[in-house]
């Protein structure tokens, strides 16, 4: 565990059947939802919002799969009666899909996007720029340019969320993949993720070199970490962000 081993997953197949990669993300849609990520993030999010009462909150998620997190910060918006208006963008067709069906069964209304995070550019005229779960399949150069990427869509607000490397974490999230998920993927990827991903001070330095400034990573119990990096935020009442590729 000194080391990444960054090896591929079985989700990352473009192959994967549908119907298993429904399950596996159904799995990390449960996952999630024990973590207490949603609303470690959402937390964040709305101090954001309030700091301009009112006034919307344009944001984009980035590599969303299943589209847990921002559904449900959508959901809590709704509650609180905060102007969120959130895109989301997934290369999977798959993950799309499920993201609106997820959002029209929760009630709230999403704009889902199917493109390559990686190798075209973000939409733009954002607000914040979030990701969750997806900077442990990257390698550093990989991430260096997914930030630089988050902060050009943005006015300069991010936040990340990722598992950390540990032999500790190793040994807890094998076994809540085998505690809340039915998914052999899942159960497969799930050691595969620890192993690959970042510490915080590893996240950190690429942080601060791909974004020119300070950074700040903290560890979110039980298994993950977070860097939320926040600038003036000048939040829109009516325009909306472009949709289409650069």
């Amino acid at each position: 565990m000194l080391t990444r081993d960054l090896k591929p997953e079985l989700m990352d197949d473009p192959a994967i059947p549908k119907d298993v990669h429904a399950k596996a993300l159904k799995g990390l849609t449960r996952l999630n939802a024990v973590s207490g990520v949603r609303g470690a993030m959402y937390r964040r999010l709305r101090r954001i919002a309030m700091t301009k009462p009112g006034r919307r909150l344009r944001l984009i998620d980035v590599a969303s799969g299943a589209g847990d997190l921002p559904i449900d910060w959508a959901r809590r918006a709704k509650r609180d009666s905060i102007d969120l208006q959130i895109t989301t963008i997934d290369i999977s067709h798959t993950a799309v899909e499920i993201q609106l069906e997820n959002a029209k069964r929760a009630g709230v209304t999403i704009n889902a996007i199917q493109g390559d995070c990686l190798h075209d550019a973000l939409p733009s005229g954002f607000d914040m720029a979030t990701c969750s779960l997806f900077v442990h399949h990257l390698d550093n150069h990989e991430v260096f340019c997914l930030l630089q990427s988050m902060q050009a869509a943005s006015t300069g607000a991010i936040m990340v969320c990722d598992l950390y490397r540990s032999r500790a974490n190793l040994a807890f999230i094998s076994i809540a993949a085998q505690m809340f998920s039915r998914s052999p993927i899942v159960h497969h990827d799930a050691s595969l993720s620890v192993r690959s991903a970042y510490t915080c001070d590893e996240f950190k330095r690429i942080a601060e070199e791909a974004l020119a400034r300070p950074v700040e990573v903290k560890m979110l119990f039980p298994s993950r970490f977070i860097m939320t990096l926040r600038e003036e935020v000048v939040l829109e009442t009516s325009a909306d962000p472009a949709v289409a590729f650069a």
